[in-house]
């Protein structure tokens, strides 16, 4: 506790010198001016996919990956960490204070959130208003029912036909039994093989998050820090989930900042994998997106579509299930409506239910291009 109170002490010492006064002043400032200028790149998607996901991404994503990968933790999540201790610091010293606010108060916050706000978007998050990946693709936004009644048929058997051939018996689970260190090892070179869009990370920065315990009662399976651009994945989760949950953080990594498009790159990379496991975790992910889409529009054919699936990859879906609902608590759906609100401020209107729209890239891909 001394060395924290000293470190403490020093950083507030530091930050009242008369230069990170002016400093808070312009960045207060700066504030609003940036919320004008996001607003008016927000409408200009093929510059900001051009010039920011194919150009400035690239060079500050490399950058951070080519630092931080080599670490064997989680420097983000430290960051995190730290971040939050100081934030908590902070407000009770304002509560020993019974709330006695200072114009100084005013500008540190604000110069806070600022700062933030200004490094968010400059290092990952314009990527929320790149070109739509449809248009990137090629492909349509939306389709009708029959198409993807079509399509799902058509993923059920590919899908059932992956899961007998490496259990030999269609009533049971596949089993994922390698380590950590193997599935991110094996998802990086998935990458590396596709090159989506003919892009790829250089560098594997991938981690188990430190946080993996909290996420879990948040109802996450793992996040992006878009400030250290580290992948991290919520290693709590059965590892059937792991090498979707993987390439959908990598996904983000790539600058696919919307749910549903990273949805989509990490069902894509999967499908492709030379691992046959890996491409049974990223048929059966698909699956259970069009199978939920199913549901949501014609009932009955969901209840014979589900008929036609192996048992054993329901037992597969089974064991997620339970896992989630072991860590159901009264605060999840609070994480989940932040979550959801944060989504819609970064353009997808959505919100949470945004990431069903991956069904509209699955069908429309996959109708031009052979499911393998």
């Amino acid at each position: 506790m001394g060395f924290t109170h000293q470190l403490f002490k020093h950083i507030k010492t530091f930050w009242k010198l008369r230069i990170w006064k002016k400093l808070r002043l312009f960045w207060s400032i700066f504030l609003p001016i940036q919320l004008f200028l996001i607003y008016t790149i927000k409408q200009y998607p093929e510059a900001v996919e051009m010039y920011y996901s194919n150009g400035i991404y690239i060079s500050i994503s490399s950058f951070f990956q080519k630092i931080l990968g080599q670490l064997p933790f989680s420097f983000g999540d430290i960051f995190y960490i730290i971040l939050i201790f100081f934030i908590l610091k902070y407000f009770y010293s304002i509560f020993k204070r019974k709330f006695k606010l200072k114009k100084s108060d005013f500008y540190k916050v604000v110069s806070f959130i600022s700062i933030i706000y200004f490094w968010f978007h400059l290092s990952w998050g314009l990527n929320y208003y790149r070109l739509p990946l449809h248009k990137q693709l090629g492909v349509k936004s939306d389709y009708n029912t029959e198409e993807l009644i079509n399509f799902t048929e058509k993923l059920l058997v590919k899908a059932n036909a992956a899961h007998l051939k490496l259990t030999q018996n269609d009533t049971l689970p596949l089993l994922f039994e390698q380590s950590e260190d193997e599935y991110e090892k094996t998802v990086f070179k998935n990458f590396k093989q596709t090159q989506f869009q003919n892009q790829y990370v250089q560098v594997r920065s991938i981690k188990p998050s430190l946080l993996s315990f909290p996420l879990s009662y948040m109802g996450f399976g793992g996040y992006i820090n878009p400030f250290t651009h580290e992948a991290q994945y919520n290693n709590k989760v059965p590892k059937y989930k792991y090498p979707t949950l993987i390439s959908h953080e990598m996904g983000h990594q790539l600058g696919y900042a919307k749910e549903n498009e990273a949805n989509f790159v990490s069902c894509y990379v999967s499908i492709f994998s030379q691992n046959e496991k890996i491409r049974y975790a990223g048929l059966t992910y698909a699956l259970k997106f069009c199978l939920n889409e199913v549901y949501r529009r014609s009932p009955e054919d969901f209840e014979r579509l589900k008929s036609e699936v192996n048992p054993g990859i329901l037992k597969n879906y089974k064991e997620t299930q339970l896992f989630w609902e072991s860590y159901k608590n009264p605060l999840e759906p609070m994480f989940k409506n932040v979550y959801g609100n944060f989504l819609k401020v970064n353009n997808q209107p959505q919100g949470i239910q945004s990431y069903n729209y991956v069904v509209a890239l699955l069908v429309n891909y996959f109708s031009e291009n052979s499911l393998p």
